[in-house]
C-alpha cells in the first residue's frame, strides 16, 4: 500500500484486490469435473440427456483466461487469507465472489449485522497485514517511510 492512501483507501484497495482474485480465479481453466486428465478414464462420456447429440458435452460460454498480470495479483492477494482463521477466511473469499449478506448470515446462522462485523474486523487485520508487509521489505528490515505516514495509513 502507498503512503499516500487513508485507512479507508487501503480498505477499499484491499476489498477491491479480493474482488479481482476472486474473479480470476474463476476465469481460471478447469478440466471438466474438476478432474485432471490422467485421473480420467478412457471410456467415451456417456450422455446424462439423451437429447444430448452423440454424447458431447453441452456447450459452455465462453470464458476468457485471466492474464498473467491478475494471476500474479492472485498469487500476491491468497496469502493475505492465510493471517485469517477459517470462519473469516471463508467470509471473506466468499464476499469476494459476491455471495450477499443475507446468504452469508443464513450460511453461517448469524444476523446480517454479525457477518458484516466479522467481515470488517477480517478486512481491517487484511489491510495492517499488507500495509506491514508492504512496510518491511523481503529483507524484514523496516523502510524508510517516518512516523507520521505509518500513523495516517493506521487511520
Amino acid at each position: 500500500m502507498a503512503a499516500e492512501l487513508t485507512f479507508a483507501e487501503a480498505r477499499r484497495a484491499v476489498v477491491a484486490a479480493l474482488e479481482r482474485a476472486a474473479d480470476t480465479l474463476k476465469r481460471l481453466p478447469m478440466p471438466r469435473n474438476g478432474v485432471p486428465a490422467r485421473e480420467r478414464s478412457s471410456w467415451p462420456t456417456i450422455p446424462d440427456d439423451p437429447d444430448d447429440d452423440c454424447g458431447r458435452a453441452p456447450s459452455r460460454p465462453h470464458v476468457t483466461p485471466p492474464r498473467a498480470r491478475a494471476i500474479s495479483e492472485l498469487d500476491r492477494v491468497l496469502p493475505w487469507l492465510g493471517t485469517l482463521d477459517g470462519a473469516e477466511r471463508r467470509i471473506v473469499w466468499a464476499r469476494a465472489t459476491g455471495l450477499s449478506w443475507p446468504r452469508l448470515a443464513r450460511e453461517f446462522g448469524v444476523t446480517v449485522g454479525q457477518v458484516r462485523y466479522r467481515w470488517t474486523s477480517a478486512i481491517d487485520r487484511i489491510v495492517i497485514a499488507a500495509v506491514h508487509d508492504a512496510t518491511m521489505g523481503d529483507s524484514g528490515a523496516v523502510s524508510h517511510r517516518g512516523p507520521c505516514q505509518m500513523r495516517r495509513l493506521a487511520r
